[in-house]
């Protein structure tokens, strides 16, 4: 059976549109798993988001909400209704299906791998992080024309097995062609990798026929973290060069790579 997952955000300023990936949601056959920042042995510490959320009692009451809608089972009712509504500071993007067998057990690993390669421990390490160096790279390097600009958490609507589902791509970009670039980190366990990449290669595969995309290309921004080059995250990467250019965000020449890509000029200052 298929197990539904979303990636939760957290936007400062709706404004900027900034998102921190805050939490993750499993849900499979009615019931769901959640993991997020400041959970701590069954319940919520708001010490650990400080920093991170502007109020960590709103946060609380946002994490009851979402396990509510799950226990009622009313929860896709809630993603669709809340993709409706723009500027929000809590936003929730299905990401993707995962085949599982359906166990509790089963669901509980895929929620806590998620959670550890694209939330993690907010305080764990000094290194840049890949959501610091995409920021970096996509709104600070490029020169875009006056009338263009990125977007971000941008989303089509599918049928999947006969029920629409958004799927998202992190950023957008618009000129005489589409591009939607995604982010990805290759540093997770090599079976959390596996799911990850496979989500991947499934979104790009059910837009890229999609009607209001004018010759699309895809970017995919990776990052090795403190993981290194091996055999198996070469043949990941070998497997999304099939249906993305690929960019390493830490290699000096990623900027001018995306710039090529977008078809815009570096800023002079960069």
């Amino acid at each position: 059976m298929a197990a539904n997952w979303y990636l939760v955000k957290y936007v400062p300023d709706p404004y900027r549109d900034e998102p921190k990936n805050i939490g993750v949601v499993v849900e499979h056959e009615g019931r769901g798993v959640v993991r997020f920042m400041g959970q701590h042995s069954g319940g919520f510490d708001g010490r650990r988001v400080r920093g991170i959320v502007r109020s960590p009692r709103t946060m609380r009451a946002w994490i009851e909400y979402v396990e509510y809608h799950l226990n009622a089972g009313t929860f896709r009712e809630q993603v669709q209704r809340l993709s409706s509504r723009p500027g929000q500071n809590y936003r929730i993007d299905f990401r993707g299906t995962v085949d599982l067998a359906g166990s509790d057990f089963e669901v509980s690993s895929l929620a806590d791998d998620l959670f550890t390669e694209l939330v993690g421990d907010p305080g764990s390490g000094t290194m840049p992080s890949i959501d610091d160096l995409t920021n970096e790279l996509l709104f600070h390097r490029l020169q875009l024309p006056k009338n263009r600009h990125i977007e971000r958490d941008v989303s089509y609507r599918v049928n999947l097995r006969g029920e629409p589902h958004e799927l998202g791509f992190d950023y957008r970009y618009e000129s005489d062609r589409t591009t939607l670039l995604d982010k990805i980190s290759l540093s997770a366990p090599d079976k959390t990798l596996r799911r990850t990449v496979h989500d991947l290669m499934f979104r790009i595969e059910h837009v890229r026929d999609y009607k209001e995309l004018r010759k699309p290309s895809f970017v995919t921004l990776y990052d090795l973290g403190k993981a290194r080059m091996s055999d198996q995250i070469d043949g990941h990467l070998r497997a999304i060069e099939r249906y993305s250019y690929t960019v390493d965000v830490r290699d000096e020449r990623a900027a001018e790579n995306v710039a090529e890509q977008l078809g815009v000029p570096l800023l002079q200052s960069a």
